[in-house]
C-alpha cells in the first residue's frame, strides 16, 4: 500500500538578538545550495522559510522541510549533523524541531 502522506520536519528558531539572526542568515545563505542539494539527494522534496510575525522583535523563524518518506527523514539527519557547526556555530538561539505527517492539506486553485 502506498501513502500520499507528507513527512515533515518543522524547525522553529528563536534568536537571542538581531546579531545572532544576521549571523545565521549569512551562514545559511552561504551553505543553502549545498545543504538543500544534499538533502534533496536523500529525499527532501520541499522547503519553505517563514518569518514569524507574532513573536517579540521579529527574531523567530520557522522552516518547514517536506520529505518523501520516513526513511528520507532519517537519511537526512547525518547531513544536518555534518553541517551543524558551519550553520549554527556561535549563534545564540533556541531551536525546537517537530517531525510529523500531514493529515490535511488545502490549496486554492
Amino acid at each position: 500500500m502506498t501513502s500520499n502522506a507528507g513527512f515533515t520536519n518543522v524547525s522553529v528558531q528563536k534568536f537571542a538578538s538581531e546579531g545572532d539572526l544576521a549571523l545565521f542568515e549569512r551562514n545559511w545563505s552561504e551553505h543553502r545550495d549545498l545543504v538543500l542539494g544534499k538533502l534533496g539527494a536523500k529525499g527532501l522534496v520541499g522547503f519553505t522559510a517563514h518569518q514569524v510575525w507574532n513573536q517579540d522583535e521579529n527574531l523567530t523563524r520557522m522552516y518547514i522541510f517536506e520529505y518523501e518518506s520516513p526513511e528520507a527523514v532519517k537519511a537526512c539527519l547525518p547531513v544536518w549533523k555534518e553541517l551543524e557547526t558551519a550553520i549554527f556555530g556561535g549563534i545564540a538561539m533556541k531551536l525546537t524541531s517537530y517531525r510529523g505527517v500531514t493529515v490535511e492539506s488545502w490549496k486554492r486553485d
